[in-house]
């Protein structure tokens, strides 16, 4: 006790300093934080000034359109680009917020549909997983055209710490449906309308539509059976029998391991739909422009006597220009 009163009084005027810059740190730090909580309950009491003021409380790789350039392209941000910034903006604050009924509002029609049909799914495996019932800070940084990367972050003003290994990574893709601006989330890019079709055999498929994601797509098919025999659409014994194709030649093969056999057999005058996800990450310049299914078992009910696959022809070459 001695040692420590001696210590106190040769440096009493260092000690107090000491105390006074930590008690000003601190005094900041909620300022600040009460600040960020001031502003974003404006801004969602007053939606019009959200997409003016594109910054907001996230870290964006740009702060004017003339300085700001897409990090793939290297081309400038445009207006529209800002604008469609400030919908994510506006996004992220519901979110900040806790507002998930107006972060879901924002969704397009076919991102609820394929990702998040309630807003309680939505809750559970977007908000839940990316923010945690937490704030975060956000850097966005225009990836190309309307697709934007999306760097996810604790807010270390309000936590006090900050980790580049916890950084959660999306890409959101912003669409204007009807003079309004909405949002895909979660790496999903969009729908494309295709309604083409092939008939040969007796058979008929259609290629209805697909969904776009970042690292694959999900297409929708209708096949109809008019033959007098089963059919499989693929055997499983090539794992690249069954692919879309680009402009270019590049074969793109499908997730075969979370297809089941039953799934893929088509009994007579039977018309069955199929979801058949394929290894194709987006890429704006690609064109796909057929779907194929090169080893088509005709009569699965003979296929099926061989002891010897092999040894069965009976095989025909499905390819449907999209």
């Amino acid at each position: 006790m001695y040692r420590f009163i001696r210590w106190y009084n040769q440096n009493r005027k260092s000690f107090w300093i000491t105390i006074g810059i930590i008690i000003l740190i601190i005094g900041v730090i909620q300022l600040i934080n009460y600040f960020y909580k001031v502003r974003g309950e404006e801004q969602l009491k007053n939606p019009s000034n959200q997409i003016q003021n594109t910054v907001s409380n996230y870290n964006y790789n740009h702060v004017e359109v003339d300085d700001s350039h897409s990090s793939l392209t290297g081309e400038k941000i445009s207006e529209d680009q800002e604008t469609e910034i400030g919908v994510i903006d506006n996004f992220i604050n519901y979110c900040n917020e806790k507002d998930l009924q107006g972060a879901y509002d924002l969704l397009t029609d076919e991102c609820k549909e394929v990702m998040y049909p309630t807003l309680e799914d939505f809750e559970q495996a977007y908000y839940n997983q990316v923010f945690g019932n937490s704030r975060k800070n956000i850097t966005v940084d225009n990836w190309i055209d309307n697709i934007y990367k999306l760097d996810i972050n604790e807010d270390f003003l309000s936590t006090g710490k900050y980790s580049k290994e916890d950084t959660i990574q999306d890409y959101i893709t912003v669409e204007e449906i009807d003079n309004q601006y909405k949002l895909n989330i979660n790496r999903y890019v969009g729908r494309k309308d295709i309604g083409k079709s092939k008939e040969d055999k007796n058979i008929r498929i259609e290629i209805e539509q697909t969904d776009i994601y970042m690292d694959y797509q999900i297409y929708k098919i209708k096949v109809t059976n008019n033959s007098e025999n089963t059919i499989l659409l693929d055997d499983g014994v090539d794992i690249e029998a069954m692919y879309i194709e680009d402009e270019n030649g590049v074969q793109y093969t499908a997730y075969t391991h979370e297809i089941n056999e039953g799934q893929l057999m088509v009994s007579p005058r039977e018309t069955k739909e199929l979801e058949i996800k394929y290894y194709s990450r987006y890429g704006s310049e690609k064109v796909i422009d057929k779907v194929v299914f090169s080893r088509m078992i005709l009569n699965n009910e003979t296929y099926t006597t061989f002891q010897n696959k092999s040894l069965y022809r009976d095989y025909a070459n499905f390819e449907i220009e999209i």
